[in-house]
Formats: structure tokens, C-alpha cells, sequence
């Protein structure tokens, strides 16, 4: 899904490097394969955590999607491109009261809820609002889809949702909470998954769920929820999500619950945000220069982990590829590295690239998901990188970068 590499030279040479360029065209194109695949029985709630550009937003907002929301800034943003409240889900752990107030007041179709705690607070808030909330129950099953690295999922305690015995000791007590009303339940325990049969596993596991305790509790399943966890491949040698598989295997989920009167009206939902932006984003950098040491050749370039830290957090890098690079060219192996004063600043530990030349540009792929925003640019006070999208061959700017002079500007010196 990469651009062409004379617009990703049109993009650095305007906006200047790092930069990342996001192919809007490649994003629509996702989501309504995405959508052929899960059929009609199944609704789209875009994981803002993944990419919260504003630019994207707006286009998933108009194509109808839904939105899940973590915070009240993602709340503000999903609201800022268009999203109407009744289209937003809320999840995440340790909410603060802020968060909560703000996800209440403005009337998010339905929030998950994380524990008995979160409920007493939701409780208080429904109370002084004179409110009933439309809430949905996180459970935190003991199983779930083994991830290369635990992110969301994994065996063993977590912090996120509810437990079985906490569920079931909360619906049977749920007159405490007169403002709540539960209306559904959500599994969110897996990430990044390339097998589809694993996923269709999961959404059969996760629906039984939700029917058993929907008919032991008498909870009206207005939604059950499966959460993310469509992946994308990241490291060479690894396939693609198959999403003719998928969609046999959803089309006999939805099948099951065109039977069961317990989910004639409920909206069965997932919650995609890398499977939709991961790969139409690109990440370029500029090359400073290259340098051998202990038999180690060394690409060094303007950009880092300070703008992209997954490769360094996760463990998986990237691949890299140089733009415009002579197809047929001499390849040899070379570590990809940024200014930052550490030596986990490595876009790439080790890959094999026509060595290039001071002022090149590499592109470092699969990285319009969990890139700009879960990074660290504030690491050795660089210059941020602009975000542009690029929809048709027309390029533009989806995000200004702020410049040094104004993050000091913001900073005072009272002593």
C-alpha cells in the first residue's frame, strides 16, 4: 500500500523531514473491504487510539463509521471530525472523574465500564445529572489470543475490565447502581492478529459470553462488543489478515445470531484502528549521512524513535525502503539509526537496502498506526514532524507541527 516515491520526495521536499504521509485513498479503500468482509450483522467502531490525526477523523466520520474513545481528548477530536455522540463507544482503564464527566455529559452512545469501582463513580455522576447511562460491562475472560507480545491480552491478571466473578457479583447486585443501565458487554483481549480463524474463534467465545450471562442476569444485549485485534504484518515473511476467511467465518456468526432471539436488536461491533491505517501511513526521513564501525555500516538519518517508538517498545521493526532507489541495485545489510543520544534509537536493527547517499529519503512503512502520537517528541527538544495526508495525487497538511520557539514559549522560568 505504499505511495509512489516521487510523491513521497514532493512530500519531504514541501514539508521538509521527518514527516509522516498518511495515503487517505488507502484508508477508504480498508474500510469498505473491512466492511464487505464483516457483512451487514456487524458495525465499525474506529479505534481513535490508533491514529487521532483530525484530517483522518473527519474522512472515517463521513464514510459512517463509529468511534471508540479513550479519553475526553479523544471525545473532543472524534466530536471536532464530525462523529455525532450517538456513533462513540468509550473504553479504557483508570478513568479519571474529568474523563468520566466529560464522556457523560456528552451523551457517548454507550461506555464500557472497567470495574465496581468505575460503576460507583458512573453511579454518582447519573445521580447529580438525573441521568440513566448506557453501559456495557468490559469483562477480562481468562482466555484469550496468545500475542508475539502481550499488549492487550495474554493469560494471567490485568488491569483491564472485569473479571468473570466481579462481572457476574456486579449483575447480580446491579440495583445499586439505579442510574446505570447495562446493556452489553465487551472483550477486548487480542492484538495485532493475522489468523483468521483464530479471530472467528474468539467471536464465538466472546458471543457465548455474552448469552450466557445475558440470560442468567436478564441483561438486555443492545451490544456485544468483540474489540480489536486485526493485524496487519509488520516483519517480512508474514501474511495478510485473509479476509475471505473472515468473512466466511463472521457470515456463520452472523447466521448463529439470526437464531437467537436474545440478539435480534443487538449491534454486534468491532473495533478496527490499525487494521484501517496501519499500512496507508509512511514514515520519511532524511539521511544524515553513513558511517562504519566494528564492521557495522550505518545509515543515519533525522528521524528517530522520538516520532516513532513502536520498533523500540515492541521489538519489531519496520521495513524500510529507500525512495527512489535504482530497482536492481546493490543491497547490503545496514542499521537504521536516528540523532537521539542512545543507542535504542534504531528505526532498524538490520535490514538490506542499496546504500544511500547524504539527503536520500527512507520510508519507514506501516506506520499510520500507533506512530506520531504514542511517541516521545519532546526527547532532545528536535523539531516535530508535520503529518500530511495525500487523497487522488493531492497533497495536504493535516497537522502544523509546533516549532521549538513555541514549546519554549510555553515553558516559564519562575526562579
Amino acid at each position: 500500500m505504499s505511495l509512489p516515491d516521487e510523491l513521497l520526495a514532493a512530500v519531504a521536499g514541501r514539508f521538509g523531514t521527518p514527516v509522516y504521509v498518511y495515503d487517505v485513498d488507502a484508508v477508504e479503500r480498508r474500510v469498505e473491504e473491512l466492511r464487505a468482509a464483516l457483512g451487514p450483522r456487524f458495525t465499525l467502531a474506529y479505534a481513535v487510539k490508533a491514529n487521532p490525526s483530525l484530517g483522518l477523523l473527519a474522512v472515517l466520520a463521513r464514510m459512517g463509521l463509529h468511534a471508540d474513545v479513550a479519553s475526553r481528548g479523544e471525545l473532543a477530536a472524534a466530536r471536532a471530525a464530525g462523529f455525532p455522540a450517538s456513533r462513540l463507544l468509550a473504553t479504557g482503564p483508570s478513568k479519571s472523574d474529568a474523563d468520566l464527566a466529560a464522556l457523560v455529559r456528552g451523551r457517548v452512545g454507550q461506555l464500557h465500564a472497567e470495574g465496581p469501582e468505575e460503576l460507583d463513580r458512573l453511579e454518582e455522576l447519573g445521580a447529580r445529572l438525573g441521568r440513566r447511562i448506557a453501559i456495557g460491562l468490559r469483562l477480562n475472560p481468562p482466555w484469550g489470543i496468545a500475542e508475539k507480545r502481550t499488549i492487550i491480552g495474554g493469560p494471567g491478571a490485568k488491569k483491564f475490565g472485569f473479571d468473570l466473578p466481579s462481572a457476574r457479583k456486579a449483575l447480580a447486585e446491579r440495583k445499586r447502581w439505579p442510574h446505570l443501565h447495562v446493556c452489553g458487554f465487551q472483550v477486548f483481549n487480542a492484538s495485532n492478529v493475522l489468523d483468521a480463524a483464530l479471530l472467528v474463534e474468539n467471536v464465538g467465545h466472546v458471543l457465548d459470553l455474552a448469552l450466557s450471562l445475558g440470560r442468567r442476569f436478564d441483561v438486555p444485549l443492545s451490544s456485544v462488543d468483540f474489540g480489536g485485534g486485526l493485524g496487519v504484518p509488520y516483519a517480512d515473511g508474514e501474511r495478510p489478515l485473509d479476509l475471505r476467511l473472515l468473512r466466511d467465518g463472521l457470515a456463520r456468526v452472523a447466521a448463529r445470531a439470526a437464531r437467537e432471539p436474545l440478539l435480534a436488536r443487538t449491534r454486534l461491533v468491532f473495533e478496527p484502528g490499525r487494521f484501517l491505517v496501519a499500512e496507508a501511513g509512511e514514515y520519511v526521513v532524511r539521511v544524515v549521512g553513513t558511517k562504519r564501525s566494528r564492521g557495522v555500516t550505518y545509515v543515519l538519518v533525522d528521524g528517530g524513535v522520538h516520532h516513532l517508538v513502536r520498533p523500540a517498545l515492541i521489538g519489531t521493526p519496520h521495513r524500510v525502503r529507500a525512495v527512489g532507489a535504482p530497482p536492481g541495485g546493490r543491497r547490503t545489510t545496514v542499521v537504521v539509526a536516528g540523532p537521539l543520544c542512545t543507542s535504542l534509537d534504531l528505526l532498524h536493527p538490520g535490514t538490506r537496502l542499496v546504500l544511500p547517499s547524504r539527503g536520500d529519503f527512507l520510508a519507514v512503512e506501516n506506520a499510520g498506526a500507533y506512530g506520531y502520537t504514542e511517541s516521545m517528541p519532546l526527547f532532545l527538544s528536535h523539531e516535530w514532524p508535520a503529518e500530511v495526508g495525500v487523497r487522488e495525487g493531492r497533497i495536504a497538511l493535516l497537522r502544523r507541527p509546533p516549532r521549538v520557539a513555541e514549546l519554549l514559549a510555553a515553558q516559564k522560568t519562575p526562579f
